[in-house]
């Protein structure tokens, strides 16, 4: 382990600091653990290279503050002038002295030659005191943690095989936040217990409870023992106020604070018990959430989780369901506070949003768990962050427990709540899936007399028609939907109505002219409303509508002004579906290992968002972009993965909308089927994290100078593999419908084919495509 320990830059701020003859006390300061000691050390040993002279007390065994400052005292030279040269004094664990703090600043003052360093876990609050906070290890990319984490591990379980649990001690860096004491601890435990069983023991609130090397000094024998120390020294008023701060989750805003506890905490007081736990590190000053002035705070983790444990066990703090009440009630408000804006409204909303995140969780599950009619309300705002962030399975799931609650909320929050799990379910899966749902919730606003909420549902509706049934069920449903929604002045939605009916005319071959107007009144609209998120699906069709007729410049100009768009605003969600369109159309312009760059950084997004029906997308285009770069066997695998998350998912058959049908016929073609079978079945045990691994310098390399595999085999007349297959059921005398139903497709998607295929091989009827099918040798094969 490297000497410095991770504190390496530390080291060299401290020591410049006590160069500068202004600094006479610099305290360094933290929580317990978290390597004030350690740090102060290292600084001294540096400081005694270059020829200074360093002493060096211990105050934590004194008995008392008195005690302690008489050994302060005797460890300062006899004579405050004595010696010419610059003196500096260790003194560790100066919490000891604070009680008696304006005495320790007198008597400092007397020794204008000595420069105090100390450690402590709380600020003196002296006139001529520095401060310097000692921060946990960075867990940004978690190199120094992980690298301590595992030089203490190696002690105990150096035959456990700890490099091939990277993620799971990665994960347990993170979940105590950098904490060194706690780093070294949890290490110990893999003397009992396996990586994996010591993070879900974390993740249950153990950390507390873990206990150290016997050898360690008393006061870090565990966390519990580390911040009793720490809590003891608050007075009471401030350690209620810690209990009852602790129902924050992560960064919370004074202001918030202020709300939360404004039955039992006045603002004088609050402000003074809120600055007396940040002197002593129970708490943090933060930015602001919103990047604005406001001041917020932070509590770390392990202050956290013994906070509640005191919360639980101080009867006469505001603590259980008054205190989470009041918390749900304020985050709750936040949520539903600008839930149906648009434009950038919208954006402010869904940023609030995402950074309250932990908090706006709480509050739902403790309204779930109270079975509080606000939780259908709280449930069904959140959807469009739901659908924003690609969290479809979190959403569905608690949509779920909501739902389920007995008779809780109204009506009409009853119905929003059933809208928003069936728009999550068509997203995570297929629109056909949540047609049903749709259906009884139109009827259910028509009942109640809402026409323009009916209106807005009919749009998800018809999405889910045509996705089932085709362009001709969903365009009366769209139609209806637009008229209603023009004539309430609802401008959002029919601006939205026209962007989905657009992008179903654009998947058929005999509507582009409608396609192509709605999609551009639909751009229009948005724009008017100062709309960018929602431009984008206008944008994605127009770009594939570009490319399947031929314009593959222009459509590569576009879907890359929508991707810029989209990673500008932090849209991960649409910025997969246009790097996945780019790909598309590389692909057929001959640039696979280009395509396979976007569809493996559209992987790395959806990943990132946990949208893991989109992964079948990616996974299967970028297995055609590796056949066509002749990397056969990794296709197989990729084909595999995929069908691994089609049948966890249930999406078999299943094509993402804007997504096409991809045609990976001729990876199985090229390769016997045993073969193929065991590179499918390697694929399905593989992971994300291992495609990203070795896929990337495999797309890199091909994406150089130099030799080829042979490209993948090509059928006659330009033809896909997929069209050979609708031209081979054509020739056996299949029904449209029956083509469907054989490769999973809609009706829509194969008459598209056939038009295709008509166009390629010079035909305009079945029996002549028959007949041509013959001629090619294609139904031999």
């Amino acid at each position: 382990m490297n000497d410095a320990g991770g504190w390496g830059d530390d080291v060299t701020a401290v020591v410049r600091l006590l160069g500068d003859p202004e600094v006479r006390l610099l305290t360094l300061v933290g929580i317990g653990g978290v390597g004030k000691s350690r740090l102060a050390r290292q600084v001294c040993e540096e400081l005694r290279q270059d020829g200074t002279d360093v002493r060096a007390v211990e105050l934590a065994g004194a008995s008392g503050p008195e005690a302690a400052l008489a050994l302060l005292t005797d460890a300062l030279p006899v004579d405050p002038a004595e010696g010419a040269a610059l003196q500096v004094l260790l003194a560790e664990n100066l919490e000891a002295v604070l009680p008696l703090a304006p005495a320790l600043g007198t008597l400092l003052a007397g020794y204008p030659r000595v420069t105090v360093l100390a450690t402590s876990r709380a600020a003196g609050r002296l006139t001529d005191e520095h401060l310097f906070r000692v921060n946990p290890l960075d867990v940004t990319d978690g190199a120094a943690a992980r690298e301590l984490f595992l030089w203490h591990a190696r002690r105990v379980a150096y035959q456990g095989g700890l490099d091939a649990h990277e993620q799971t001690v990665t994960a347990i860096c993170r979940l105590l936040e950098g904490h060194p004491l706690a780093l070294i601890i949890a290490a110990r435990q893999l003397a009992a217990l396996p990586a994996e069983a010591l993070l879900a023991r974390l993740r249950e609130g153990w950390s507390l409870s873990m206990k150290g090397a016997v050898d360690l000094p008393d006061r870090h024998r565990s966390l519990g023992r580390v911040l009793d120390d720490g809590v003891t020294a608050l007075s009471r008023p401030a350690r209620q106020l810690l209990a009852r701060l602790s129902v924050f989750e992560d960064r919370f805003a004074y202001a918030a604070a202020a709300d939360v506890l404004a039955e039992e905490e006045s603002d004088e007081a609050l402000w003074e018990g809120v600055s007396e736990l940040v002197a002593h590190e129970m708490l943090r000053p933060a930015p602001a959430a919103d990047g604005s002035s406001g001041i917020a705070f932070r509590m770390p983790g392990v202050v956290r989780e013994y906070a509640r444990r005191l919360a639980r066990e101080d009867a006469g703090a505001q603590t259980g369901d008054a205190l989470r009440g009041a918390h749900a009630r304020y985050f709750g408000a936040r949520v539903l506070d600008g839930h149906e804006e648009h434009g950038a409204a919208a954006e402010i909303w869904a940023r609030r949003v995402e950074e309250e995140l932990p908090d706006v969780r709480a509050a739902l599950r403790f309204l779930i768990d109270s079975a509080d009619g606000r939780a259908l309300d709280l449930a069904a705002a959140l959807r469009g962050h739901w659908l924003g962030r690609g969290r479809l399975r979190e959403g569905i799931g608690l949509l779920d427990e909501v739902l389920a609650l007995p008779a809780a909320g109204d009506g009409t929050a009853r119905l929003r709540a059933r809208e928003a799990h069936a728009v999550l379910t068509g997203a995570s899966s297929s629109y056909a899936h949540a047609l049903p749902a749709l259906q009884e919730c139109a009827d259910g606003w028509k009942d109640a007399g809402e026409t323009t909420a009916r209106a807005r549902t009919l749009v998800d509706l018809a999405a889910a028609e045509f996705e089932a049934h085709g362009f001709d069920r969903a365009e009366p449903l769209y139609r209806e939907a637009i008229g209603v929604l023009d004539a309430a002045g609802d401008r959002w939605w029919a601006a939205r109505a026209r962007s989905l009916l657009g992008a179903s005319a654009a998947a058929t071959e005999t509507h582009r002219a409608l396609a192509r107007t709605a999609l551009d009144e639909a751009v229009r609209g948005f724009r008017e409303l100062g709309e960018s998120t929602w431009t984008h699906v206008p944008y994605q069709q127009l770009g594939r509508m570009l490319h399947e007729e031929g314009h593959d410049v222009q459509a590569i100009a576009l879907l890359s002004e929508g991707l810029g768009l989209a990673q500008r605003n932090g849209d991960d969600w649409n910025a997969s579906v246009f790097l996945n369109l780019l790909a598309d159309v590389r692909l057929t312009r001959g640039e696979a290992a280009q395509a396979g760059g976007h569809h493996l950084d559209s992987l790395r997004l959806v990943e990132g968002i946990g949208a893991r029906p989109r992964y079948v997308w990616c996974l299967e285009g970028l297995a055609a972009c590796l056949d066509d770069l002749g990397e056969t066997h990794w296709a197989a695998r990729l084909v595999g993965m995929s069908r691994a998350v089609r049948s966890q998912l249930t999406l078999d058959g299943w094509v993402e909308f804007p997504a096409r049908a991809i045609d990976l016929s001729s990876v199985e073609w090229n390769l016997s089927r045993p073969v193929f079978e065991r590179l499918c079945a390697e694929g399905a045990r593989l992971t994300v994290g291992d495609v990203l691994a070795e896929v990337s310098p495999l797309l890199s390399a091909k994406g150089s100078p130099g030799p080829r595999k042979e490209r993948r085999r090509r059928h006659p007349d330009g033809l896909t593999g997929r069209e050979v297959q609708v031209l081979r059921l054509i020739a056996s005398g299949a029904t449209s419908r029956a083509i469907a139903s054989e490769l999973f497709i809609s009706i829509e998607t194969v008459g598209r084919h056939i038009s295709n295929l008509y166009r390629k091989i010079g035909v305009s009827g079945r029996a002549e495509a028959t007949a041509h099918a013959i001629r090619s040798g294609l139904l031999e094969e």
